[in-house]
């Protein structure tokens, strides 16, 4: 082996541990669900949590008094709607982007119904 191959090795080696050791002790702390990007305006929205977003905000929509929106996975003016009306339903800042926050309170208020977990930022 090189020189490159062995560090190369040896940090990954290192890197193992390290969350392996986190792991084992239970002292990492609690992230937002990391596999999940925040949708919004100016955000990386995947077509898969926009689409999430716009299912449960239409399950939701009685509750928040908000129209229902097409499922298209598409963001735009009437998803920035639907998520504002939630916020406001939810007593969270209204600021019409999709955080740990209001995808917990999305998550939550549907029980995980439409499986959206994997698609949204969460707190859990």
């Amino acid at each position: 082996m090189n020189t490159v191959s062995v560090k190369r090795r040896g940090a990954f080696l290192l890197a193992a541990a390290a969350l392996a050791t986190v792991g084992v002790a239970g002292t990492a702390q609690a992230v937002p669900n990391s596999g999940s990007l925040w949708v919004g305006y100016g955000k990386s929205n995947t077509y898969a949590s926009v689409k999430c977003v716009q299912l449960i905000s239409n399950s939701l929509h009685y509750q928040t008094g908000y129209h229902t929106v097409d499922v298209d996975g598409s963001f735009g003016p009437d998803t920035y709607g639907a998520i504002v009306a939630l916020q406001q339903w939810a007593r969270l800042d209204p600021d019409g982007v999709v955080g740990p926050q209001t995808g917990n309170v999305m998550v939550e208020a549907t029980k995980d119904s439409y499986n959206c977990y994997s698609s949204l930022p969460t707190l859990k």
